[in-house]
């Protein structure tokens, strides 16, 4: 009998475990020094993924450190807020 294949990625001797992590999407209320992480794909904009703290919030944007990244403005639909885990 057949069984159902986990679509993970074949496992690579010295190859670290992938990193998964749960967020959702911001709308507002984010506060200064909240960890955020930036989901858009821009041309010429921080790389997708990286993660920095909040510094100052706007109307529509957010003020963001990305550390060596640098400092940008960013609106809200562009970042997510990790999900702790419950377990």
């Amino acid at each position: 009998m057949a069984t159902k294949m986990d679509p993970a990625q074949l496992p690579l001797v010295g190859m670290p475990e992938p990193l998964y992590l749960r967020t959702r999407p911001v709308t507002f209320g984010l506060q200064p020094g909240q960890e955020v992480t930036y989901l858009g794909r821009v041309d010429g904009g921080p790389k997708f993924g990286a993660r920095g703290i909040v510094v100052e919030t706007k109307g529509r944007k957010v003020v963001v450190d990305l550390g060596r990244g640098g400092i940008w403005h960013i609106p809200y639909y562009f970042l997510a807020v990790l999900i702790a885990d419950a377990a």
